[in-house]
């Protein structure tokens, strides 16, 4: 691995760290609800005609959306590296098992 590279990796794994940081302090504090506010469901306005269910209602339901979406992206992205590595497309690897 080049040392631009992993410049660059370590770069992309700190900005991940900062984000993963900072994103509860930035959420909105009117997210936090009360039981009776739960309890209460809004009526949709008269002239409003999009009916669509939201896919997430608070900063929590988005954050924890958003590390699902991370855990998969991470999981194929370790899936084509496995399968790289096995088919020995990897200047590293040639695919053969090896005792260590």
């Amino acid at each position: 691995m080049n040392a631009r590279r992993k410049i660059t990796l370590v770069a992309i794994a700190t900005m991940a760290a900062f984000a993963l940081m900072v994103t509860p302090a930035l959420a909105d504090t009117g997210a936090v609800a009360t039981a009776v506010d739960l309890a209460v469901e809004e009526a949709p306005a008269g002239d409003d005609d999009d009916h669509r269910i939201a896919l997430v209602d608070t900063s929590r339901d988005r954050f924890g959306l958003l590390m699902w979406a991370l855990l998969f992206i991470g999981g194929a992205i370790a899936l084509i590296n496995a399968r790289k590595q096995l088919k020995g497309e990897r200047d590293q690897a040639s695919g053969e098992f090896r005792w260590r």
